[in-house]
């Protein structure tokens, strides 16, 4: 995720996009802390009752667009950005923080 914010990062200025540090940091930071914390729930989950990491997984999902809601977007009204700006700033980080979430699942998944 930290070589994904240094790609983005300098990706976005070439392309003329603007986008506040901080919020880029914090959609970061909050898809690597949350993708952390909900795979540790999921694997303390396998332990328990493999049935029903399919249900938790939809469960956490929905979750952690809650909390975006909650916690990031604020940040976004605050700046005036673009829709493209908008979605390139929260989605990049989402997509790899779910992509690597999926990855452990199907691997905790296959084990079982």
């Amino acid at each position: 995720m930290t070589g994904l914010f240094w790609l983005h990062t300098f990706a976005i200025n070439p392309m003329g996009f603007t986008v506040q540090e901080e919020l880029l940091k914090a959609c970061y930071l909050f898809n690597t802390l949350i993708a952390l914390v909900f795979l540790l729930l999921l694997l303390f989950v396998s332990k328990q009752d493999p049935s029903i990491l399919g249900w938790v997984f939809l469960l956490t999902s929905g979750l952690k667009f809650l909390l975006f809601f909650t916690l990031i977007y604020p940040g976004f009204q605050a700046d005036v950005l673009s829709p493209k700006q908008e979605f390139l700033t929260f989605f990049i980080p989402y997509a790899a923080a779910m992509t690597l979430e999926i990855y452990q699942l199907i691997k905790i998944l296959n084990r079982e």
